[in-house]
């Protein structure tokens, strides 16, 4: 053969040789860089624990299989106040700390992801019984029990956490997603520290929940909704006409349902913010209305929702229509809420300060009579505190001289005191005896519809002339 075609053949078969090798090294690269960014997607860059993406992934592939498992889902109670007090690298630690807890104390049938902030998911498979679930957690809540030592300081970690069976509670990823996360925030409303399991009682009551998201979105786009007036009569400053709105709804079928019926679904659904602004900008065209009649001593009073008012962008809606309508200080008082601490106070009082070069005055609502609850908002922008009736009682004097104090501190303080829920003449004639500013009830008034204003304000003498009486 000539030497040629030899050297030829045996460059070929080098080339090929060397094509392969370096097509094996480019495969090999590229399946190793494909599963290091598959990793990365799927596992969680602080705790090292899989992903939401991954957890998701599993799920559906247990679904496919057929067999029981259980879903947990769990955040830790309180974790905002670690990152508040001590910072958020703090916060970072305590995580990490939890994925190892998980990493050391779950049996190989279980595994946890990190979900996002503080919120963590456990899967177990190969379960028979819900005592296999239960021995697992009661293990991990011995290993929660001991404190965590933090930059020095000794934590000790307590969660709320709900459990979904597959295929007993639900047989599809969503619902067993939704059952697990309702179940955790149920035990999170009832004495959180502990873990609770889904079950047809909470079901039914979830089940309940979602119609009555639905009622509410579809009462809203319907028109249903309105509002009524509960006349304050103003004790101090006879001239001026106040009436509290109350927001309400007029259900189709049911008639007037008061809105401490719906206002805890409202505000977790998220409509609570357009509720607030419709009852805002009623009673703010009625009292264009009414300046327009001729009538400019008359004053409203309403209650802002605590979980929204702290947003900016809730903020704005209000003051936008306070400022379209041109309220003055006096016509309209923004009733927020007392539950605020020590720690919030700072961005309490931008948000009042806010509302109030709105035109707004600023209540706080329902009051416990402590101390503390008033000097807290000392040096606040605040017009009044609303206190209820409730706290008096025929035969307790203690009662009676602690509202009493109290009234007098708020005085002392320059606070204006509104007492509400008057229902009969003895609470009527305690409340008298005390310096005390308006006053509400149904002794006094029934709430009526706010298309109704100028018959209230034909009777509002009359409303007068009732506590006269009483006196």
């Amino acid at each position: 053969m000539n030497i040629e075609i030899i050297y030829g053949i045996i460059k070929g078969v080098v080339l090929v040789a060397l094509g392969m090798l370096i097509y094996r090294i480019y495969v090999s690269g590229t399946l190793k860089e494909n599963k290091l960014t598959k990793r990365q997607a799927y596992t969680d860059p602080l705790t090292g624990r899989g992903n939401r993406h991954l957890f998701l992934d599993v799920l559906d592939k247990l679904i496919s299989k057929k067999e029981k498992f259980a879903v947990c889902f769990m955040d830790l109670d309180g974790f905002k106040q670690i990152n508040d007090t001590m910072g958020h690298d703090a916060g970072d630690k305590v995580l990490i700390e939890l994925s190892n807890i998980f990493e050391r104390s779950l049996p190989q049938n279980a595994k946890s992801y990190r979900l996002g902030g503080d919120e963590f998911a456990v899967v177990m498979e190969n379960i028979k019984t819900t005592e296999d679930i239960t021995s697992i957690l009661n293990d991990l809540k011995k290993e929660f029990e001991i404190p965590l030592i933090i930059e020095n300081n000794s934590i000790n970690l307590e969660y709320s956490l709900g459990i979904a069976i597959y295929p007993e509670d639900a047989n599809n990823k969503k619902d067993l997603i939704n059952y697990a996360d309702d179940a955790m925030y149920y035990i999170k409303e009832h004495g959180k520290n502990n873990y609770y399991f889904h079950n047809k009682v909470l079901k039914a009551k979830l089940e309940n929940k979602t119609k009555m998201e639905k009622d509410l979105k579809q009462a809203y786009d319907n028109n249903e909704f309105g509002v009524l007036l509960q006349p304050r009569i103003n004790v101090l400053d006879k001239t001026n006409i106040s009436f509290e709105a109350l927001l309400y709804w007029k259900h189709p079928v049911l008639g007037i349902i008061q809105s401490e019926y719906f206002i805890k679904q409202a505000e977790e659904m998220g409509l609570i913010i357009k509720l607030d602004q419709l009852v805002l900008d009623t009673i703010c065209k009625k009292l264009d209305e009414m300046k327009f009649k001729g009538y400019n001593n008359v004053s409203f009073a309403m209650n802002i929702s605590n979980k929204h008012a702290k947003r900016k962008d809730f903020v704005d809606k209000l003051c936008s229509i306070l400022d379209e309508y041109q309220i003055n200080s006096g016509e309209i008082c923004l009733q927020l809420t007392n539950n605020i601490n020590v720690k919030e106070i700072d961005d309490f009082k931008v948000l009042t300060e806010r509302l109030k070069t709105c035109g707004a005055d600023i209540g706080i609502n329902n009051i416990e009579l402590r101390y503390e609850n008033l000097t807290l908002f000392r040096g606040l922008p605040i017009d009044e505190f609303r206190v209820s009736a409730n706290y008096i009682s025929e035969n307790n004097e203690n009662e009676k001289n602690l509202l009493k104090d109290i009234i007098k501190l708020a005085r002392d303080l320059r606070y204006h005191v509104v007492v509400t829920n008057i229902e009969n003449d003895v609470e009527l004639r305690e409340i008298l005896k005390s310096n005390i500013s308006k006053i509400q009830g149904r002794l006094i008034a029934d709430p009526v519809d706010i298309d109704r204003l100028e018959e209230l304000l034909e009777n509002y003498e009359k409303f007068n002339s009732k506590v006269k009486n009483i006196k």
